[in-house]
């Protein structure tokens, strides 16, 4: 019987791999031989994040602290105000410096992080200090700031460096005015000195590991202050001697990796400037102890990188090895998104995470204290419906210019809450970029700043008002001239002012004293006010016994209207004046009115000149009088007529 065949095709020949396997094996030592170098790489990376951790976190710390820093000087330069203000108009009498003895007092009390007040005369020496008990003889006139006073006739606040107080011995950073004497010449500088610990005591309290550093200097690199505490650096240029040097002279903010000129260590870290100011403060945390942890680990991951790379070689275990490091990166993918939510969960600021679509996707439990709202009604609403209506541009804006850009992006904003209350938020977004396209998109955080906000808004409103009369003070008084006159050029419309001079006022002063002066220019502060009646109205102290009114869209005859109801009303007050003609406190008052046109670019001084000839002839023709100049009318034709006869 013959044999039966079974055929099964052409089988592989012994010992020699398939396509795919040869595919494979090549795979194998290719990614073996990259797996070394590309995990170095890796590491590096993972360093120059880290170093970027550290240096955001100090900027962040930084940026807070330099606006503490400044919101201290600039509270010290609202009291320096007052003083100078005191003194340029009192001058330096007995009764004036007792009145800013008081004044000094009452400004220590409401601001404890300064340490004295001091007023020096025209030639450096002392004329008063809030000390009880000052040391005689002492004097500033060989200090810098003193002489620059002296020399430029600015009227600029100026910061010293870090010197020893010859009141107390103790280290200050002084912040200083000029003044000037009746004669308008210069008569001396105002200083109020700010402790060096008080200004230090606001840097302790953050963990920057045992070198860490917080250093806040001037703009032309000298030492104000510094933790850990440091004398011999108070004052000296120390940023001379580092590439931050220009940087910091140009009140710019950035990052730094240098050794210290200080004690040596080297310092991972961020400087940002002040915007009012010319403070710069440098947070700094020591390399080795930003990167020591790192290092270790970093070696650790890449021997075990090469002994994986060896395995790969010889075993053939990639698909192992790629199951693993799957597994360990989506753990540490989980590990990370949980730290995330466990830092926001716990964190007094709302942490969100915001979608590519600009819509909330997570929002932290803060939501309920900061906006009134639970955070799960927040889910799937876009960002900027957080704020108010018209506040929600701005925060759209924001959202963009993240979306732009790698750096985070600052906006503050009004909101509403549920019940009623009203309240300011400052939100922080930052873009981000997951390792999947679902991940994208930006992180928040928001932060309650309605009490800075209301500081803030205060302390403007104080540096615009007449500390005695309650009415707006000179530098106001120029802003709202210049802009009503613009305004009314602008609209072609008549804009009128009144300048008013209480009558023999220095006479009342001898009779009566400062003390009752000061009663009367209040009580004709109040007759003035009740003259005006309309809310675009604007009363100031012009200057000493002078007044100052301005009137939109109001012709000369409304405003010598207006200018007889506050001269009648200032008679009525019925205050004695025995060296007055009518035995009573009266006043003068020169009307101006104007009718500017933009084409001419007109200048509100020709109404302040107009309205100040009308007061000399009031007290030229007797006082207690209204006298009004002829009626400005500024035509936008001579101009032209007189560049078309050239």
């Amino acid at each position: 019987m013959p044999a039966l065949t079974v055929s099964t095709g052409a089988a592989p020949a012994p010992g020699r791999p398939s396509r795919a396997v040869r595919l494979a094996y090549a795979l194998l030592f290719s990614v073996s031989a990259l797996l070394l170098p590309l995990t170095v790489w890796h590491e590096w990376s993972g360093r120059q994040g880290r170093i970027e951790e550290v240096r955001t976190a100090s900027a962040n710390l930084a940026r807070s602290l330099v606006r503490d820093a400044e919101g201290d000087f600039a509270m010290a330069d609202v009291a320096l105000v007052g003083l100078v203000e005191q003194l340029e108009t009192e001058g330096t009498g007995p009764d004036s410096l007792g009145q800013l003895s008081r004044l000094m007092r009452r400004q220590l009390d409401n601001q404890p992080e300064l340490r004295n007040f001091s007023v020096y005369g025209a030639d450096g020496a002392l004329l008063l200090s809030s000390y009880a008990s000052p040391v005689e003889g002492i004097g500033i006139a060989d200090r810098d700031y003193f002489r620059l006073h002296r020399e430029d006739p600015s009227p600029s606040p100026r910061l010293g460096t870090a010197v020893r107080s010859r009141l107390d011995g103790q280290w200050v950073v002084t912040l200083s005015r000029r003044f000037r004497d009746r004669e308008g010449r210069f008569g001396g500088v105002a200083v109020a000195a700010m402790g060096i610990g008080a200004l230090a005591r606001g840097f302790v309290g953050f963990d920057l590991g045992e070198h860490g550093s917080i250093t806040l200097v001037r703009a032309d690199g000298r030492v104000l202050a510094r933790v850990p505490a440091d004398e011999a650096a108070l004052g000296t240029p120390v940023l001379s001697r580092t590439p931050l040097r220009d940087s910091v002279a140009r009140r710019e903010s950035g990052r730094f990796h240098f050794a210290s000129p200080i004690d040596g260590v080297e310092r991972i870290g961020a400087y940002w400037s002040g915007e009012r100011f010319p403070l710069t403060v440098l947070v700094g945390r020591g390399t080795q102890e930003a990167l020591g942890g790192w290092t270790w680990r970093a070696l650790l991951r890449i021997a075990v990188a090469a002994v994986l790379a060896a395995i790969l070689a010889f075993l053939g275990q990639r698909l192992i090895r790629h199951a693993r490091q799957r597994r360990a990166a989506e753990r540490t993918l989980a590990e990370s998104e949980a730290q995330f939510r466990l830092l926001a969960e716990h964190a007094s600021d709302m942490v969100s995470r915001i979608g590519p679509d600009g819509r909330i996707r997570y929002a932290s439990p803060a939501a309920a204290r900061l906006l009134g709202l639970p955070s799960r009604s927040l889910l799937g609403r876009p960002l900027p419906e957080l704020a108010d209506t018209e506040e929600r541009p701005a925060l759209q804006t924001a959202l963009e210019e993240a979306a732009a850009s790698r750096a985070p992006v600052d906006v503050t904003s009004r909101i509403t809450r549920p019940d009623g209350g009203r309240g300011w938020i400052e939100t922080t977004i930052q873009k981000v970029r997951g390792a999947e396209a679902e991940r994208d998109g930006y992180v928040a955080v928001s932060r309650d700043v309605t009490e800075r906000r209301q500081m803030q808004e205060r302390m403007a409103e104080l540096a615009a008002t007449d500390g005695l009369t309650g009415l707006a003070n000179r530098r106001r008084f120029d802003e709202a001239l210049a802009v009503e006159w613009r305004r009314a050029a602008r609209e072609g419309t008549w804009l009128s002012m009144l300048l008013l001079d209480v009558d023999r006022f220095k006479m009342f002063n001898d009779r009566y004293g400062h003390l009752a002066g000061d009663d009367a220019l209040r009580a004709v502060a109040r007759a003035m006010e009740a003259a005006i009646r309309r809310p675009g109205d604007l009363a100031a102290r012009y200057g000493g016994e002078e007044f100052a009114v301005i009137l939109p869209n109001t012709d000369a005859a409304g405003a010598r209207e207006v200018a007889e109801l506050a001269r009648a009303a200032i008679a009525r007050a019925g205050i004695p004046h025995e060296a007055n003609e009518s035995g009573l406190v009266t006043a003068s008052i020169g009307v101006a009115a104007a009718q500017p046109v933009a084409a001419t670019q007109p200048e509100s001084s020709m109404l302040v000149a107009a309205a100040d000839a009308a007061l000399y002839e009031a007290k030229r023709t007797g006082r207690n009088r209204v006298v009004h100049a002829p009626s400005i009318t500024v035509m936008g034709t001579r101009r032209a007529a007189q560049g078309g006869g050239r």
